[in-house]
């Protein structure tokens, strides 16, 4: 591996020009901004793996009896692809996953909303229906307290008197007793 980094970088790495300005020796043609990007990432790429202890882990070269075998790293390279394009597929699908649990969430929380809401207007009708059954009773009560009341008045006394001259803007005699008494349960009397 050592070697190998040794050799690109003496390869690719730019020569201070001597006096003659005469090209670099062992090069058949101009190196081009691409290649020399992609040089250097492999370059970039061979240090990471000797530091990342795959090498000896020295960055500094150094010469070894054993030669570098160059397909390593192209199947160290096509396994971190597969790893990385592992890791990408995983993260992925945990995000979709995420996202789904919040949206199941969110319609959790809306159904529990509208469950309440419900159970608050069912609350509301019953009450009311309630209400409405407490005044019925309340109204029919009373109606028969002014039917027995009417049964006891005597037309000759004063009251009696008194309702008849009240009574006559009603249309019978019962709704009058029953508006009256229930003035007089208003008024605590």
């Amino acid at each position: 591996m050592d070697d190998l980094l040794a050799q690109l970088k003496a390869e690719f790495e730019p020569q201070p020009q001597s006096k003659t300005n005469q090209p670099p020796p062992n090069r058949s043609s101009p190196r081009t901004p691409a290649s020399s990007g992609s040089m250097n990432q492999m370059l970039e790429e061979l240090r990471k793996e000797l530091e990342s202890g795959r090498g000896r882990g020295n960055t500094t070269p150094q010469t070894s009896s054993a030669p570098a075998l160059p397909t390593l790293s192209a199947k160290d390279a096509a396994l971190a692809r597969q790893r990385l394009n592992a890791l990408i597929d995983e993260d992925y699908q945990t995000q979709a996953q995420i996202r789904e649990a919040k949206f199941a969430e969110i319609q959790r929380q809306a159904e529990a909303r509208i469950a309440e809401e419900q159970r608050r207007q069912q609350e509301l009708i019953e009450l009311q229906q309630r209400e409405e059954l407490r005044d019925r009773r309340r109204k029919e009560a009373l109606r028969e307290e002014a039917k027995t009341w009417l049964l006891k008045l005597n037309p000759r006394s004063e009251e009696g008197k008194w309702f008849q001259e009240f009574s006559y803007s009603y249309e019978n005699k019962l709704q009058a007793a029953i508006d009256y008494l229930e003035a007089m349960q208003e008024t605590g009397l």
